[in-house]
Formats: structure tokens, sequence, C-alpha cells
């Protein structure tokens, strides 16, 4: 049996994912408590998700939350400024590429900035990241962005 730990980035779309138990919150709980895999959740992802959860209703304090996260054996990684002048390559790159248009919407996607931080940081950490965004997906397979994207 190996002691070799995988470590996986997870954006805040598979976080929370699994705050919320929504659809397939079953999986991401699986692997973030998996003994040979250690979540790391970029800064800025951390941010989102106590924003998010709370927006969508999760009445527990930030600190709550992420004493949950951290309880699940999820660690942060801050972005370095590196990472925040890379982040804004990765916006420009996107505004010059955004993806195919939503069929509901219309809208092409593009990164936001904490998507941007997200991704700086998961590269430079050499790591792949675990997101429901298919948009970064299509930046991979466009050969646009070099870091591994699994979605669930």
């Amino acid at each position: 049996m190996s002691d070799q730990v995988t470590r996986v980035c997870c954006d805040a779309s598979v976080i929370v994912t699994l705050i919320a138990q929504e659809r397939g919150w079953e999986a991401i709980h699986r692997l973030v408590t998996r003994p040979d895999v250690q979540g790391v959740l970029p800064g800025p992802v951390l941010a989102e998700v106590v924003y998010v959860a709370r927006r969508k209703g999760n009445t527990s304090s930030g600190q709550a939350i992420w004493d949950t996260l951290a309880s699940l054996g999820l660690a942060v990684k801050p972005a370095t400024a590196p990472d925040l002048v890379r982040a804004a390559g990765l916006i420009e790159l996107s505004d010059a590429h955004p993806g195919p248009a939503a069929p509901a919407t219309g809208v092409a996607p593009t990164l936001s900035l904490g998507d941007a931080l997200a991704l700086a940081v998961t590269e430079r950490l050499g790591l792949p990241i675990v997101t429901r965004d298919t948009y970064w997906k299509w930046l991979v397979d466009e050969e646009l962005l070099s870091v591994k994207v699994v979605v669930p």
C-alpha cells in the first residue's frame, strides 16, 4: 500500500455543491475525504465558497464554513504576487477567447477574477483542478490553458 497523497485543487463550484448537498455532492465528498487525497483550495476559492454558500441560504458564519471544510482535510493555498499577475493575463486571454455561447442565454463565457486567480494558483502548484465550469475544460481543449481540468 502506498503512502503517497495526491493533491488536487477544488474550485468553488464543487465545494458549494458539497456544502449545499446539490446533485453530485456525494462524489465530491468521497473525493475530498479519501485518505490518499489532499484537497486544496486556492485562497480566492474560500472567499467565493463562503459568499456563494451564504447567498444560497447557508446560515453558518464564514468561520464555521471554513472550520467544516478544514475538518474534511481541505487546505488553503494563498495567491502570490506572481499569481495575481498571471490571473490578469488569464483574464486577457479569456476576453480574447470567449467560449461557445450558452444555448439558454446566448452568453459566451469568460473567466471572472476569482476564476483566473484559482487557475493561476492551481497552475503554480502544478495540480489538477476539479470544477463544474465546463468553460475551463474548453480552454484546455483549445490548448489555451495547460492546467489539468476535471469536470465531474
